[in-house]
């Protein structure tokens, strides 16, 4: 028996104590009550040779089970208000929370009964998590309400003015409405890639690949801008066949690449893939200055973005890392990120070979 589950154990003893209680009242009592009777009062002797009841043998009855009564009460009591104060602050709670109270948590004194502290102690951290899991929810359709709302209010006004006649309908602004969908489009990828719990939402095309093509291709993409901004890029690329889905694998990179057009400053990338212990990889590194460290643990959280990132890239919605973490979590990986001794900014993506 577990050392903690000692409810059982407390139950058990409470009722052999009372067992063998009644057993002493009416064992021991009885001789020592005859004996008094017998020995001490007057006619005692009398009543004791007499075989039928007494009035002594009645006052016996009554006092025995009365003693027994107030022993079995009270240990009752006392066992039962061990039990039920607990489990009632939690039942109080719980309403609580039905109500909608979601700080409500279950108070009690420390009991020995360890079942018990572990019934509270579990209770709280569940509405611990509830109350937390209620904050994001809120904080969520907050930021998607403030995302959605800017490209929503353009494409009505466009074709509000469309319609009344303020805007004469080229290929110009079909063009601006065009990319105000798409973006769009994007934002609410985005939100289902994010919020399929590492891939339950959505479906993988994995299939046997070289990442060092697939590696080339978003650069490609991208090569352009990088020259546009005048970046130098060091590549350190290798064939390497492995599983994975090509287009999933190219968002990640297209994310990783757009935030180091639009936040480093260094104008210096690394790329490189590879094999190591945690199976396949892609590094890609910049020179900095990197991302404050107190800020690490809400880097891959949705809609976080530090003050810094805010006032380099006011139109970010802070969606992008979330989404690269959710991709390499359905290949059964992840993504990291850490500071080199120089401050240099270290995006890995790892995941198995399967």
């Amino acid at each position: 028996m577990n050392r903690d589950s000692v409810l059982s154990r407390q139950i058990l003893t409470y009722m052999l104590l009372l067992t063998f209680t009644i057993i002493a009242i009416a064992v021991l009592g009885s001789w020592f009550f005859y004996s008094f009777i017998l020995d001490h009062l007057p006619g005692g002797a009398v009543a004791g040779d007499d075989e039928q009841m007494t009035m002594w043998d009645w006052v016996w009855i009554g006092t025995a089970t009365t003693i027994s009564l107030i022993i079995a009460i009270f240990l009752t009591i006392k066992l039962s208000s061990r039990i039920l104060t607990p489990l009632n602050a939690v039942a109080s709670s719980l309403r609580k929370i039905s109500q909608g109270q979601l700080d409500a948590r279950a108070y009690c004194a420390s009991s020995r009964l360890g079942e018990v502290n572990h019934l509270v102690t579990d209770f709280n951290e569940m509405a611990e998590k509830l109350q937390t899991l209620d904050i994001q929810r809120k904080s969520w359709n907050a930021a998607i309400a403030h995302e959605l709302r800017t490209p929503v209010t353009i494409l009505r006004g466009r074709l509000q003015g469309l319609v009344d006649g303020v805007f004469e309908p080229d290929p110009l602004l079909f063009n601006n409405l065009l990319k105000q969908t798409e973006g769009l489009t994007r934002l609410i990828e985005d939100l289902r890639v994010i919020s399929s719990d590492g891939g339950a939402g959505y479906t993988l095309y994995k299939s046997r690949t070289d990442l060092k093509g697939t590696i080339q291709d978003a650069l490609d993409t991208f090569m352009p801008e990088f020259k546009r901004n005048q970046f130098t890029l060091k590549t350190e690329l290798r064939e390497q066949q492995c599983v994975f889905d090509p287009l999933r694998i190219n968002q990640c990179l297209a994310v990783l690449f757009d935030n180091a057009l639009h936040y480093s400053t260094s104008r210096k990338l690394i790329v490189k893939n590879g094999v190591s212990d945690k199976g396949n990889y892609i590094l890609i590194q910049d020179s900095g200055p990197g991302i404050p460290r107190e800020f690490h643990d809400f880097l891959f959280q949705p809609f976080q973005r530090d003050n810094g990132a805010r006032d380099v890239n006011p139109e970010g919605c802070g969606l992008g890392l979330s989404v690269v973490k959710a991709i390499m979590l359905a290949h059964g990986g992840d993504v990291t990120y850490t500071l080199s001794k120089q401050n240099h900014s270290i995006f890995k993506l790892t995941w198995p070979d399967a």
